[in-house]
């Protein structure tokens, strides 16, 4: 995807080069003076794209979920922060401007950054640099990683690859960085630095007015940072963000390990035993059941259970941001022997290589083209019974599809480890962000793939099924068990999921915040805090 939007843009600027103003495809612009007067404030690099044309079709063709491709009438693609002003201006006087999206990667699962009205694609604006001693306002960071609000995490990760300093990027490289860093931000080293808001020091925000803004923790728009760390882009459109930035491991071995089903429930305590046991940040571990290749990569497909172990060689002291303590480090063996003790694999690989390919690795297991889901709840405390019962769910609802015709390939349920406290990077008060996390959980994701619109209530009834399970499961822990309260991740929202089980108490004053930076909800594609703005007119959805 990223080769043939890279290569899409070359053509096209090749020849927007000789004419002054925008490139403009299609006929949408003649005789609209709106239109007109955008091409001509827009960068000679930027372009608009009328529906049916070339880049449009490239654009409603970049959604991972094939059910949230729209044809915009017009898509916009802005090359800066004064293009974005331009295009919010000219949306707002726009007839069809009403139906307003923007889109970063376009991996998200509520169904907010399409439309079929005016759209801004955000793909073009995608550079990261790596800056040092740099004060944004009333802030100042040692290091900081600043990634436009278009650009996907291998475009970042590429950046930053040897460099010695490192991001907490997602795990798909395909994933854009805009929904991830306002959504939460779980990565591969979230266990050891935080999630990706807890890295944030800036944004720089292009609001609904137009106007253009930087935000930190604590200057006058603490407020607008604050609702961005994991209230989600409805607040503005974020066309820079500064992460501050983390040792770059120094290397990062990677094992897969498929368990023959005799094994599946000795695998499950061992499993558990790692989750409780665990006391090295830079292990990890995923623990998968899905329709999974027997070798991984190529058919026939079955139902599968696959462990993941990732063990990363944290940098020595000094480094680039404050670290966490650097501990003896078994090697890869000995930290998962006790993972694999007793277990018949029938298939094992295991890599050594440079932290920033990660991202490439895992994209061929989120392959496009399919109907999507991406849902999930966390939990504190992991326990065999707990992966048993969603074992046994994953089973049945790959069988259940298969039995209407469906071919789920790599769709599955996992769980992440998380290790407490995020090694000391963790919020100490859910109120410190607006997504709340203070209680360190383990995060479940079920990912199913789907072709059929006829099958999408029998993917949401399993989803139900998983959502209830860890509710349940979380819900009847004690004192010493991790009991509390714990929110659903935001980027991986379910739907009909109501925002207190995702936001909490922080749901009431994202509302309020709602209203002040977007009065008149012109954000208003997919889950929308139910600000009074966005209830006059029908699209609020999220109530505290």
């Amino acid at each position: 995807m990223f080769f043939f939007g890279s290569l899409i843009k070359l053509l096209f600027l090749t020849f927007a080069s000789l004419a002054s103003g925008a490139l403009v495809q299609g006929t949408c612009v003649q005789n609209d003076s709106i239109l007109e007067q955008l091409s001509q404030q827009l960068s000679p690099n930027a372009a608009i794209a009328c529906r049916g044309s070339p880049l449009q079709v490239y654009n409603a063709g970049r959604y991972w979920g094939v059910e949230y491709s729209k044809n915009a009438s017009i898509v916009v693609f802005p090359t800066s922060k004064e293009d974005v002003s331009y295009a919010v201006k000219a949306a707002a006087a726009w007839p069809l401007g009403k139906d307003l999206a923007f889109v970063s990667g376009g991996h998200g699962q509520t169904n907010a950054s399409s439309s079929y009205g005016f759209l801004i694609d955000l793909s073009w604006m995608n550079a990261t640099q790596i800056l040092h001693n740099i004060t944004l306002d009333d802030t100042t960071v040692s290091t900081a990683i600043a990634y436009q609000g278009g650009a996907n995490w291998t475009q970042g990760t590429s950046v930053t690859n040897g460099s010695g300093y490192a991001l907490v990027a997602a795990r798909d490289g395909d994933v854009g960085v805009g929904g991830f860093s306002t959504g939460g931000g779980i990565g591969w080293i979230a266990g050891v630095y935080g999630y990706a808001i807890d890295r944030l020091r800036a944004v720089e925000v292009v609001l609904m007015s137009g106007a253009t803004v930087l935000a930190t923790k604590t200057n006058a728009y603490s407020d607008l940072f604050w609702a961005l760390q994991g209230g989600g882009g409805q607040f503005g459109i974020v066309t820079t963000f500064y992460q501050e930035a983390v040792p770059e491991p120094q290397s990062s071995e990677l094992g897969f390990w498929i368990i023959d089903p005799s094994s599946w429930s000795q695998a499950q305590s061992n499993v558990a035993a790692f989750f409780a046991t665990n006391t090295n940040p830079f292990s990890l571990i995923y623990y998968s059941v899905g329709y999974y290749p027997a070798n991984l990569t190529s058919p026939p497909f079955s139902t599968q259970m696959v462990i993941v172990g990732l063990l990363f060689r944290n940098s020595p002291s000094p480094s680039p941001s404050p670290s966490p303590s650097n501990p003896p480090q078994p090697n890869f063996t000995t930290t998962y022997a006790p993972l694999l003790s007793g277990l018949n694999i029938t298939y094992q690989v295991s890599y050594s290589l440079p932290f920033a390919t990660l991202t490439t690795l895992s994209t061929p297991f989120f392959p496009y083209g399919y109907r999507r889901g991406f849902w999930g709840p966390q939990t504190t405390t992991v326990t065999p019974s707990y992966l048993a019962n969603a074992t046994n769910i994953t089973a049945s609802y790959i069988a259940a599809s298969l039995s209407t015709g469906e071919s789920p390939a790599f769709a599955f349920w996992n769980i992440q480890y998380m290790f407490p406290t995020l090694n000391g990077h963790a919020p100490s008060s859910d109120a410190d962000t607006a997504w709340p996390h203070s209680l360190t959980a383990h995060q479940t994701l079920f990912s199913p793939a789907w072709n059929f619109s006829a099958d999408d209530s029998l993917v949401y009834s399993f989803n139900d099924q998983f959502n209830h399970l860890t509710w349940a499961h979380q819900s009847a822990l004690k004192d010493g068990q991790g009991a509390g309260f714990v929110a659903d991740y935001p980027n991986y929202i379910s739907p009909g999921v109501s925002g207190r089980r995702v936001w909490g108490n922080n749901t009431a004053r994202l509302i309020s915040l709602k209203e002040k930076f977007d009065p008149e909800c012109r954000i208003h594609q997919g889950r929308v805090f139910a600000s009074e703005g966005c209830v006059r007119r029908g699209w609020g959805n999220v109530f505290a």
